[in-house]
């Protein structure tokens, strides 16, 4: 398991091992690969650590090798899908085509606008992106509470590296 701490914050997320093998197996690989796309969820908001039991992949409207564009739509009918299972949505994740990912001008702003947007409903977007290398070096996550990107670093625990196939 990975887990991951926003410096200062009372609270940390951990990702499944599950959720940990298939990000990992989404890492893009060669100059042909697209960036691919997916949502994250827990069953529990209020456990300690906050658990990301699920992730999901998502078929984008479009995707290039550096650019991929959500399909808002399919995201929407996951969410209401996924919560009639009990599971509730935290953020996005996707992927990058370099060893220690970092966001984006366009990451930031998409990350902002939707953290915005649920204002109401939670207090901050999970963020994360994919890269090239082992976790947890090749696993950005950020948090983005409508203002600011906060980094989450991975904690001390997490000494082992998790390879990616390749």
């Amino acid at each position: 398991m990975l887990r991951f701490r926003i410096k200062g914050a009372a609270w940390s997320m951990q990702f499944s091992p599950d959720v940990i093998d298939a990000l990992a197996a989404c890492a893009q690989r060669g100059r042909h690969s697209q960036e691919a796309v997916g949502q994250l969820y827990c069953a529990d908001l209020s456990a300690e650590p906050i658990r990301i039991d699920r992730m999901t992949r998502l078929t984008p409207q479009w995707a290039g090798y550096s650019g991929v564009r959500l399909d808002m739509g399919a995201v929407k009918r996951e969410r209401l899908e996924m919560y009639a299972e009990g599971f509730h949505c935290l953020g996005f994740w996707h992927s990058h085509p370099e060893p220690r990912p970092t966001p984006s001008n366009d990451d930031i702003k998409m990350a902002r606008e939707h953290a915005q947007a649920g204002k109401n409903d939670f207090e901050g977007l999970v963020f994360a992106i994919v890269g090239t290398d082992a976790f947890p070096p090749g696993l950005g996550v950020w948090v983005h509470d409508g203002v600011t990107l906060w980094r989450a670093e991975p904690e001390a625990q997490d000494v082992g590296v998790i390879k990616l196939s390749e």
